[in-house]
Parts: structure tokens; sequence; C-alpha cells
């Protein structure tokens, strides 16, 4: 129970930060997040698509540094072979920063 409700803490800050960086490109339907398993799954539906982009993000880490929160994927797969391409590029092993007033919620839980 207690890793449940630290999973939708963690979700919830995670998916309003995503969503900041993505809100140009589209918006996120789903979110889940596996503390246990270190996994993340999300659905986005891109801007001008007709189908969601899946997304599967099976190593992550949240990082703290100097009071600032981060989350680092390690390995991501997409249903698009094309952002698979640009995550292992651009993505994979980059720190994103999460939003400071979502980061409060991260020091009750991490």
């Amino acid at each position: 129970m207690i890793r449940s409700v630290k999973d939708k803490t963690l979700s919830r800050a995670i998916a309003l930060a995503v969503n900041t960086k993505i809100r140009k490109f589209g918006t996120m339907l789903d979110f889940k997040l596996d503390s246990r398993t270190k996994t993340i799954e999300l659905e986005i539906m891109l801007k001008g698509e007709t189908e969601p982009l899946f997304v599967k993000v099976q190593r992550y880490e949240i990082l703290e540094e100097n009071g600032r929160y981060f989350l680092l994927a390690e390995r991501i797969v997409t249903s698009r072979e094309w952002i698979n391409v640009v995550a292992e590029s651009y993505l994979q092993g980059q720190r994103i920063e999460i939003a400071p007033r979502y980061a409060r919620l991260l020091q009750l839980v991490v």
C-alpha cells in the first residue's frame, strides 16, 4: 500500500513535469509509474497524429542535487521506430528537471 501511494505521488509530479515539456507537441493521455520495477509507461497524443504514441521507460532514477530533482531515463522504447532513434540520441541518459513546485511532493516520498 505504501508503494502504491508513493507511485501515485511520483506519477503525478513526473506527469506534470512531462506535460510541461511536451505541451507544444501533444497531450499526455495516460501515465503509470512502478517504483518496484523502475518502469514508466505513458501514452501521448501527438498533434497532427491519429494514433497515440506509447512510451516505456524501462529503467529510471530520481536524482536530487542541491535541492533540485531530476528524472534520468536509462532505456526508452516507443511505438514509433524514428522516435526510438530520437530518444536514444537525445533523451536516454539525460537528466530532465522536475519543476520546483512538484519537487516538494518528491521530498515526501523519495
